[in-house]
C-alpha cells in the first residue's frame, strides 16, 4: 500500500515552539520502519513544507493516511483527514499521538477511521494488515464509535524498533531546538515516576516508567549521524547506577556527542558527581522543571524538590559548564510583585533562557477549576499549548497577565548580560535564527494582549 505519514502544521493561533525549535517527528520514524515490504511511505513534515497538504494528497493518490499530533493539532489532524477523503475516496485514516492516546474522544470523527490508543510501535503492522488483509484488528486501536468504556485497552508494551531517520532524510538539515542545531531525537525510557499534579507525561503512560535497555539505546546512537543529541525521556536523570553504565559505555565505545536532556532539580542537586561525568562525555544542556520558588506552591504541585534545592541546583550545572533552560509555572493568582520577584530570583540564579508557562489544566491531569473560571473553550485545541492564559488571572486583567509574561521574558532574555553570553557562546547564524523566533513569540503574545483588551 502507499502510506502518507503526515506531521501537522501548528495553527497560527499556537503560541510559540515552532519558531524557537522544530525537531524531527520520531514518531512518524518509528511507524515508517514498521511497514512491510510492499509498502511505500511518504512522510511529510507540514511545519517545514511550504506547499498544501491536498497539493500532496493529489500527487501521492495514498491507500492510507497516518496522522500523528498533540492537543494543539487536534482540528487540523481532523481537516487532514477530511480533506484527504474527498481527494481520495477509497482512502483509510489514522490518527495517534499521545493526545490521541490519552484522548481518543477528541478524534472521534466520521472522516477517522481508526485511532491509536495504545501500543502504536507493536501494533502498527497488524493494523496495515488488517487494512488491506482483513487480518483480526489488534487490541488498542479504536473503530469509529469505539472508547475506553467499551473496548478493554490491552497492557502497555513499551518495546521500540529502531526509527527509520532516512525516511526524513529531506527535512533533517532543518531540524533545530533553540540553540542546538541539527538536532536528533533518541528516547530512552517512557513515562516519569515521579507524580506532579499538573504534568501530562505521567497520564499518557497510567503512571508506569520503563527503561529501554542501554544496548539498545548505544546501539541507536551509535547510528544516528547528528553530533547533537537530544535525549527526549520525561526525565533522564533518574537511575544513578544507569546513569554511570551510561557514561562507562560512551566511554568504552568511543561515542562524541552533545547532549540536552531533561532532568529534575533533586538529582541534579544531590548527585554532582554523576553530572561533572556526564558533562565530561557530552551532555551541554538541561532543561529543568524548576516551576516554581516557592516551598508552599511546590509542595502543592507534588513536585518533591525545594527553592533550596533549585539554588544547588543551579550551583551544579554551573560549576560543570552545563547550561539550563528552565521552566517555570505561571499561576493564576500572581500580582505584578510576583512577576518582578520571579525575575529577580531568576537572574540571581544565573538562569539564561526560561519557558514561563501560565498554569494549565490539562485532560485528565491532576490540575482542574470550576468550568466558570476557565476561559479557553475545551474545543479550542489550538489555544491548549502552555503559552496561553486558559484560566482567569485572579489579580490582573487577561491582558495585564499577558504583558507581565511578556515583560518578563524581555527582563531575562534581553539583559546585557544574557546578551554578551550569546554572543560569546553560539555561532551567529543560530543567534539570528533565535532573535527572528523570538520577535516571532513576542508578536504572538503582543496579538494576544490586544485580543484579550477588545474583548475585556
Amino acid at each position: 500500500m502507499k502510506i502518507l505519514m503526515v506531521r501537522p502544521k501548528p495553527s497560527s493561533e499556537t503560541i510559540g515552539l515552532q519558531h524557537v525549535m522544530i525537531v524531527e517527528p520520531l514518531e512518524l520514524e518509528i511507524l515508517c520502519a514498521l511497514k512491510r515490504d510492499n509498502d511505500t511511505v511518504v512522510v511529510l513534515d507540514m511545519i517545514l513544507e511550504k506547499r498544501t497538504f491536498e497539493s500532496f494528497v493529489i500527487e501521492h493518490q495514498p491507500d492510507v493516511l497516518c496522522v500523528s499530533g498533540y492537543i494543539t493539532n487536534v482540528s487540523t489532524m481532523i481537516s487532514y483527514c477530511q480533506s484527504a477523503r474527498l481527494l481520495c475516496k477509497k482512502l483509510t485514516t489514522i490518527v495517534g499521538g499521545v493526545h490521541c492516546e490519552v484522548c481518543p474522544e477528541d478524534f472521534e470523527h466520521e472522516a477517522i477511521d481508526f485511532r491509536v490508543v495504545r501500543n502504536a510501535a507493536v501494533i502498527f503492522t497488524d493494523l496495515l494488515n488488517h487494512i488491506e488483509l482483513n487480518s483480526e484488528l489488534q487490541k488498542g486501536v479504536f473503530r469509529k464509535g469505539d472508547n475506553v468504556k467499551t473496548v478493554h485497552l490491552p497492557a502497555f508494551d513499551f518495546r521500540v524498533p529502531l526509527p527509520d531517520r532516512d525516511s526524513v532524510a529531506r527535512y533533517r538539515e532543518n531540524y533545530f531546538y533553540i540553540f542546538h542545531d541539527k538536532v536528533a531525537l533518541i528516547k530512552t525510557s517512557f513515562g516519569c515516576p515521579y507524580s506532579c499534579s499538573f504534568c501530562f507525561c505521567r497520564v499518557i503512560t497510567d503512571g508506569k516508567y520503563i527503561q529501554r535497555p542501554l544496548s539498545d539505546v548505544l546501539r541507536e546512537l551509535e547510528l544516528i549521524k547528528e553530533r547533537e543529541i537530544y535525549i527526549v525521556d520525561d526525565d533522564f536523570l533518574v537511575d544513578k547506577k544507569r546513569l554511570q553504565e551510561f557514561i562507562s559505555e560512551i566511554r568504552k565505545r568511543n561515542i562524541q556527542k552533545h547532549f540536552l536532556i531533561y532532568g529534575r532539580a533533586d538529582f541534579i542537586a544531590q548527585n554532582p558527581d554523576v553530572m561533572h561525568e556526564l558533562a565530561a562525555i557530552g551532555l551541554k544542556t538541561v532543561i529543568v522543571g524548576f516551576e516554581s520558588f516557592s516551598d508552599k506552591v511546590l509542595d502543592a504541585y507534588n513536585k518533591k524538590t525545594s527553592v533550596e534545592m533549585n539554588k544547588k541546583t543551579m550551583k551544579v550545572l554551573q560549576q560543570n559548564k552545563i547550561e539550563c533552560f528552565a521552566c517555570i509555572i505561571i499561576p493564576p493568582e500572581w500580582d505584578r510583585q510576583d512577576f518582578r520577584n520571579m525575575v529577580k530570583v531568576v537572574k540571581s540564579l544565573g538562569i539564561h533562557f526560561v519557558n514561563l508557562q501560565p498554569l494549565t489544566p490539562l485532560p485528565k491531569t491532576g490540575i482542574s477549576f470550576p468550568a466558570d473560571q476557565i476561559i479557553i473553550a475545551r474545543s479550542n485545541y489550538e489555544k491548549w499549548d502552555l503559552a496561553h492564559v486558559s484560566v482567569q488571572p485572579l489579580k490582573l486583567s487577561v491582558p495585564d497577565f499577558y504583558k507581565e509574561i511578556l515583560k518578563a521574558y524581555s527582563s531575562i532574555l534581553y539583559s546585557p548580560k544574557v546578551l554578551w553570553t550569546y554572543l560569546t557562546t553560539y555561532k551567529p547564524a543560530m543567534l539570528f535564527k533565535m532573535l527572528i523566533g523570538s520577535y516571532k513569540v513576542s508578536n504572538q503574545y503582543r496579538k494576544k494582549i490586544k485580543e484579550a483588551q477588545k474583548n475585556a
